[in-house]
């Protein structure tokens, strides 16, 4: 799958997670849990797209480095959400239930997105 084809079908899911966030928490109308909320499928976003980078680039190479892409990509993506989880909640009292649930929400639903990537990238390597 290309770039755009998976920047086409994570925006459509990156929307449809803003669109559940805020259903969810639309009862509080506050201004700090609708931030939190777009921070959170925010970090799940660009986590997702940088594993898409990291899958894309790893593909292409040997199954060795494939799987040191794959890995290594994930050990950087999990230390890079950690740390930004630490800095909002911790130094900018971001609310953190808010936060913490939209995080996971839109982490298993890109997590879903990017199983189905690996998913076809075997079935293309395979075929070739």
């Amino acid at each position: 799958m290309s770039f755009w084809a998976y920047l086409k079908k994570s925006l459509l899911l990156l929307s449809l997670c803003l669109l559940m966030g805020g259903a969810a928490f639309a009862r509080w109308n506050s201004e700090e849990i609708r931030n939190a909320i777009a921070l959170g499928v925010a970090i799940a976003y660009a986590n997702a797209v940088v594993g898409f980078v990291f899958l894309n680039w790893g593909i292409k190479q040997s199954q060795h480095i494939f799987f040191l892409s794959i890995y290594g990509g994930m050990i950087f993506r999990f230390l890079l959400i950690f740390s930004l989880l630490f800095i909002l909640i911790g130094a900018l009292q971001i609310n953190q239930v808010a936060l913490v649930l939209s995080l996971i929400a839109a982490y298993f639903l890109f997590l879903a997105l990017e199983i189905y990537q690996v998913y076809k990238f075997s079935h293309t390597r395979k075929e070739s």
